[in-house]
């Protein structure tokens, strides 16, 4: 069953999360142009009570704030674990992805941690040239342009796929576009971190990174920043998801619920 709450952030700031099911806790931490009912096919099936908070910026929760750095984002997610309570499955996903992963290099009572194409920028090959056409277009007007240049310039979508989408739904294409400066300010706290391999070999929980496999022409952001991460990661291990991209949780969440529970992070369904 569903149930609305309040998170207490840092300055008060509310982050309004969806919670499902009871018993052993796990958080999932949604990516850009998304929010927490994105992910309800896989809380909803999740063993145990999963929590999945909106992030700052979404017409749920509170604003951004003043100052806001990938650091806000940490603290928050920090106050969602506290509530979960010790031995928390945490699971993020592309721009939740890399705060999942610096919140666990921070924390030592986690059951388990899988990322599903985690943002990390390395030097030189970061993927976030694409960010600059976002936010040249935006800047100009050009909504629907700058949404096009993020589904195919950061997240690799197919044009006919991108176009097929703006056809059949125009309700979910405007709700895309009302998050693009939710997701703008977010890239910016993006551009601003600092690459630390070193702080990798903190991190203590078991963890899974996921990579979709849809084809060889995928964004260079995911391959080598998911390499990197199990690299440098304690025993992490990395599973692809065939046939899928960077929005497998939506198109087959199957799929993604099933990497989820083989992880051997969660105990599967009986």
């Amino acid at each position: 069953m569903l149930v609305d709450m309040e998170l207490l952030a840092i300055a008060g700031t509310p982050v309004v999360a969806e919670a499902y099911g009871d018993g052993s806790p796990a958080v999932i931490v949604h990516g850009v142009q998304s929010v927490a009912a994105h992910w309800a096919p896989i809380a909803e099936a999740l063993p145990g009570r999963t929590i999945v908070p909106n992030r700052r910026g979404r017409s749920l929760s509170g604003p951004h704030g003043d100052g806001y750095t990938l650091a806000t984002e940490v603290a928050d997610l920090h106050a969602a674990l506290d509530q979960a309570g010790p031995g928390t499955l945490l699971i993020g996903h592309s721009y939740g992805g890399l705060v999942a992963l610096l919140t666990a290099a921070e924390r030592s009572d986690l059951a388990g941690l899988v990322l599903y194409e985690p943002v990390f920028p390395l030097p030189g090959l970061t993927g976030l040239e694409g960010a600059k056409a976002v936010a040249d277009r935006y800047r100009d007007g050009d909504l629907d342009g700058a949404l096009v240049a993020l589904q195919q310039e950061l997240l690799g979508e197919q044009p006919e796929h991108i176009e097929l989408f703006r056809k059949v739904d125009p309700r979910g294409w405007q709700v895309q576009l009302d998050m693009l400066e939710a997701t703008l300010t977010e890239f910016r706290a993006l551009g601003q971190i600092e690459v630390d391999t070193d702080s990798l070999s903190k991190i203590t929980a078991p963890t899974t990174v996921l990579l979709g496999a849809l084809s060889q022409d995928r964004p260079v952001i995911f391959g080598p920043a998911a390499e990197t991460l199990v690299e440098h990661i304690p025993g992490a291990k990395l599973e692809l998801l065939e046939g899928q991209g960077h929005i497998a949780h939506l198109l087959n969440p199957q799929l993604v619920l099933d990497a989820i529970l083989a992880a051997d992070r969660v105990p599967a369904s009986e």
